[in-house]
């Protein structure tokens, strides 16, 4: 088939015979240099399976915190292609192609590789985009990892710094207030340093404003650590609920969840950045097409006649979504569809999905008809990186694939943040009563500041005290705002 039609086999296999030279006029049991002839039925096979990889390696990633297995797929196994590991480990690396090649001595060593690419706290979903200079972008980011990396041993501590402050912001109003309804954010904690990620690299890249929407789920923590909304303000309308009926300057009579509010971000040598978090009712993805249409306004220029001028520089959007509402609101679906259009058009927006792998009491299998949460927007070929919220660089090349991506192509792209709930839909609910097999392991499941700090204590950058020092001075600090 390659013969008659280069075009007709994949890139893979095409790059392998062009430089594969056939035994020519020479007895079928040896080659030119005495060794056995290539066997061509599993060079293709070797070539199949590191496209399966490449493709469909999200299927076998381990991106679920509390431990169920991925369903993977027969197109990943070596069996369904004919070939063995000691096939693979027979063809040279360059079979695999990509920037792997260079780095391994054979195939088997490439496919090895490709796997902890492909397959391992990270799954990406590229197959449904059509334009392949994106495609090959995100994938050469995949196997280079060049996202990863970069957090020096100052930068990994800010990190437990950022979940320090997290964590136990929440366990105190947890023990403050029991009961109250709160909709924490526990158990995908990683949004927050996510999040700071983003708006440090949209800074960096001269991004004039950005503008953020979400439900209520994490909204607080948002608001205090990514707003700088003061922590006495916040426990003040816990304490008193009536507070923000009356004195809560701009977005006054609506819950502390929905709450909006506006910072200046600033960082040394970067001009200063207005960030806004535009105040969301009770409809979860109701605020979808306002943000998106506050980052086109700050786009356009009117000042001459005729067509607005638009910079998508001038502002980034960044939209945070439950993993039931995302595909069960047709609001999402009709936002969507407006991305690419002249009209609509920011540049761009990064999505984050909340994946805590439930709505209120609902299973994911009893409320949506896909696979995935962000199914949705493979039809719209938004890239989609499904990310273990428990492995914080992962979550943080994630997030710096996002903004770069962004930056590069101007289009969308969507992060499937799946971590759990630690609690109720609210905090007032049991889901044990619903849930009782997730309930008893998230129960018995640490935290993701607990599991980076024992990273941070294994590679010698702190020590358990220190860690623990981090949290007191948190809680006390929160105790302070209180009294």
């Amino acid at each position: 088939r390659y013969c008659a039609d280069p075009n007709s086999v994949d890139e893979a296999t095409r790059a392998f015979f062009a430089q594969w030279t056939p035994p020519d006029e020479i007895a079928s049991s040896e080659t030119r240099d005495g060794q056995p002839p290539l066997d061509v039925t599993r060079i293709v096979g070797a070539a199949r399976l590191i496209r399966y990889i490449r493709e469909l390696g999200h299927l076998a990633a381990r991106i679920d915190p509390l431990g169920s297995d991925p369903p993977g797929d027969p197109g990943l196994e070596l069996a369904t292609h004919g070939v063995t590991q000691a096939d693979l480990a027979a063809l040279p690396a360059h079979i695999v192609r990509g920037p792997i090649a260079s780095q391994v001595r054979n195939a088997a060593e490439g496919v090895e590789r490709l796997r902890q690419a492909y397959s391992g706290s990270i799954g990406y979903e590229t197959d449904q985009i059509q334009d392949y200079r994106e495609r090959a972008w995100i994938r050469e980011a995949a196997e280079d990892r060049r996202f990863f990396g970069g957090l020096d041993a100052d930068r990994q501590r800010e990190l437990l710094d950022r979940l320090t402050e997290v964590e136990t912001f929440e366990r105190f109003l947890h023990k403050t207030f029991p009961g109250q309804k709160r909709f924490s954010i526990e158990g995908c904690d990683m949004l927050i340093p996510m999040i700071d990620a983003i708006i440090r690299n949209a800074a960096a890249a001269g991004t004039k404003e950005v503008v953020i929407g979400m439900a209520h789920r994490g909204r607080l923590n948002v608001l205090a650590h990514i707003l700088g909304k003061p922590y006495s303000l916040i426990l003040t309308e816990f304490h008193s609920p009536d507070y923000t009926k009356d004195t809560y300057e701009g977005w006054s009579g609506d819950v502390k969840y929905h709450l909006g509010a506006r910072k200046a971000y600033r960082e040394s040598g970067i001009a200063e950045m207005p960030i806004t978090l535009v105040p969301n009712p009770s409809h979860l993805e109701f605020i979808n097409p306002v943000v998106e249409g506050r980052a086109r306004a700050a786009q356009e220029r009117r000042h001459r006649p005729g067509f607005p001028e638009e910079d998508e520089k001038e502002s980034l959007a960044i939209l945070i979504h439950g993993d039931a509402a995302f595909p069960g609101q047709g609001i999402v679906a009709e936002t969507l569809n407006l991305s690419r259009l002249k009209g609509y058009h920011i540049g761009g927006t990064i999505h984050i999905i909340i994946n805590n792998q439930i709505g209120f009491t609902t299973d994911s299998s009893d409320s949506r008809s896909t696979l995935y949460a962000s199914d949705l927007a493979r039809g719209l070929e938004i890239p989609v990186v499904h990310v273990n919220a428990d492995d914080v660089e992962a979550c943080i090349a994630a997030a710096r694939m996002a903004s770069a991506y962004r930056e590069k192509f101007q289009k969308d792209f969507l992060i499937d943040l799946v971590g759990y709930r630690r609690w109720g839909h609210n905090e007032g609910d049991e889901p044990e009563f619903t849930q009782p097999k997730m309930y008893e392991r998230i129960r018995n499941h640490p935290t993701v500041r607990e599991i980076w700090a024992r990273e941070l204590e294994r590679r010698g950058i702190i020590t358990r005290e220190e860690a623990q020092a981090r949290v007191n001075a948190v809680m006390n600090k929160l105790q302070q705002a209180f009294d």
